[in-house]
């Protein structure tokens, strides 16, 4: 039974194209309006659910904080090293949530192993990840391609996203495989490579073949 867990899938565009290779597939959004366009594409599709709640460290409610271009809503506001207070991003709609503890969540549906795991979720993919921690330290994660911020960085405001703190929850069993930097057309690079000064990408890990 292969799985695939996708937190923030906002309207599905990427989810869309990975669909078909898994035989369950758990899809989060916390946007209550973007849930509706989401469920509206993949309702059809018995083997996917649809989850309207952002994942956070446990099960409750939080402010969400929607921002004009609805692809940099967060948990959090947008920090002000990063933009002024006249940017368009800090133009917020505040709203309240469901928060979910994404561990406990998939226990409860018996989930035991995830092949692909997949976040993108402004800033609160670290706290996300953390809460998988038994999974990843059991090598219960097989992939994981998260949204990452360079280190010292903070794009959000009381959220740490940062490189270092994804290799200290992963390196003892994963390997980063490579970054994606959106700001160059998604241009695959090495770590090395990444350019200094970088504010975010996806990172790809994958576990080691001990």
């Amino acid at each position: 039974m292969s799985t695939l867990v996708y937190v923030g899938a906002n309207y599905g565009n990427s989810l869309w194209n990975m669909i078909q290779d898994y035989d369950q597939v758990y899809a989060f959004e916390a946007d209550p309006e973007i849930f509706s366009e989401l469920n509206k594409t993949f309702r059809q599709f018995e083997w996917v659910t649809l989850v309207n709640a952002a994942c956070a460290e446990k099960k409750g409610k939080a402010k969400f904080y929607i921002t004009p271009n609805r692809v940099s809503s967060s948990l959090s506001t947008v920090s002000s090293t990063t933009h002024n207070d006249d940017h368009p991003q800090r133009k917020y709609k505040e709203i309240e949530v469901d928060t979910i503890n994404l561990y406990d969540y998939l226990l409860d549906q018996g989930v035991e192993f995830i092949n692909f795991y997949q976040s993108d979720i402004q800033g609160s993919d670290l706290n996300v990840l953390k809460t998988l921690k038994p999974f990843i330290d059991e090598c219960k994660i097989e992939k994981i391609f998260a949204e990452t911020h360079g280190d010292n960085l903070y794009i959000y405001d009381n959220l740490y996203n940062q490189f270092q703190g994804f290799k200290d929850l992963l390196e003892k069993n994963y390997k980063f495989v490579y970054a994606s930097l959106g700001s160059q057309n998604n241009r695959i690079v090495s770590e090395e490579e990444i350019p200094k000064g970088e504010y975010e990408w996806d990172s790809f890990w994958e576990l080691k073949n001990d």
